[in-house]
């Protein structure tokens, strides 16, 4: 699931985060941290301070902020909104090296080796021919509010989900909240508490995810 979190945590804030997490077997899995050398930090969410973090360590230019970042991108989706398009495609321009290779082909510094194909690989010709049958099926596509569009529970211990509580438990509701800005922190740590069932609360996973959200600040 993709996750947009605004600044508030209202419907009409200020688009401030994107979170992924997945649904696996019932269980609820957040997205890992990154394991970038060189950064300061880590992160497991899109939000201008990592794209811009991540920039400075690349060595990239930040056209993502010089084109308004994460607020101008919630404002085109509030506006006249976005289409969702998915389709099995091929890359004329850059042959997709920028996903599972390297690019620039001649960038070996970190920010330029993304994945171990060759940089020879992905040529569209190539794709075309080898592979003309090849097709995908998109289904179970769900838009909702946070928790609404799938089951699941938090991982090993808590029984059956609460009807309509993100992650299967209080704590674990709260473990998915964004934890900046602390506005948006405490509107979500508010929808949880109306969602949950307050007995499930699990203190260590809510402390757990707060050491490690705020690693950087504890010494």
């Amino acid at each position: 699931m993709t996750q947009f979190h605004t600044d508030d945590g209202t419907s009409s804030g200020t688009l401030s985060e994107i979170k992924r997490i997945f649904v696996q077997d019932g269980t609820v899995h957040e997205h890992p941290a990154s394991k970038i050398d060189g950064a300061a930090k880590q992160y497991n969410s899109i939000t201008d301070e990592m794209c811009a973090a991540n920039k400075e360590v690349f060595g990239d230019a930040n056209t993502f902020k010089k084109h308004g970042g994460l607020a101008q991108m919630g404002k085109a989706m509030a506006g006249d909104g976005m289409v969702l398009v998915m389709s099995i495609w091929d890359d004329h321009a850059a042959n997709m090296l920028w996903l599972d290779s390297t690019d620039p082909p001649t960038k070996t510094t970190i920010g330029g080796p993304r994945g171990t194909c060759a940089t020879t690989s992905g040529v569209p010709a190539d794709v075309e021919k080898n592979h003309p049958d090849a097709h995908v099926v998109f289904s179970d596509i769900k838009i909702g509010d946070f928790g609404s569009t799938y089951n699941g529970g938090p991982g090993p211990g808590p029984g059956p989900s609460p009807s309509g509580c993100p992650g299967g438990s209080l704590s674990a509701c709260i473990a998915l909240c964004p934890s900046n800005p602390p506005v948006a922190f405490q509107a979500c740590v508010k929808a949880c508490e109306t969602r949950c069932d307050k007995d499930d609360f699990i203190a260590s996973e809510f402390f757990d995810h707060i050491l490690e959200e705020n690693a950087d600040f504890i010494e």
